[in-house]
C-alpha cells in the first residue's frame, strides 16, 4: 500500500524513480492484484521520460499479460489505439 501511495505521489514529478519503484514492485510481486497498476506506472514513467517507443512496447506486453484489466485498457487506449483528435480528422 505504501509503495502504491509513493508511486501515485511521484507520478510525473520524478519519472526515473517512479520507473525504478514500479519495476521493483513488479519483480517482487508479479502475481499481486496490484501488478497491472504497477505495470501501468512503469509505462507512464517511460512515457514521461520521453521514451515513447519503450512505453509502447511495455504497453503491448502489459495488454497481453493483463487482458481485461482497467490499467491495460487505459494504456491500450492512450498509447496503442488512441482515437484521433478532432484536428486529425479531415474536414470534408
Amino acid at each position: 500500500t505504501s509503495l502504491m501511495t509513493k508511486l501515485h505521489d511521484l507520478a510525473a514529478s520524478d519519472p526515473p524513480l517512479s520507473k525504478r519503484l514500479a519495476k521493483e514492485a513488479l519483480d517482487r510481486f508479479p502475481d499481486s492484484p496490484n501488478a497491472p497498476e504497477f505495470n501501468w506506472n512503469l509505462v507512464k514513467a517511460l512515457f514521461n521520460m520521453g521514451r515513447v517507443e519503450e512505453a509502447r512496447e511495455e504497453a503491448r506486453v502489459m495488454v497481453a499479460k493483463y487482458p481485461g484489466s482497467y490499467f491495460a485498457g487505459d494504456v491500450d487506449h492512450h498509447l496503442l489505439n488512441h482515437p484521433p483528435n478532432p484536428t486529425d480528422i479531415p474536414n470534408p
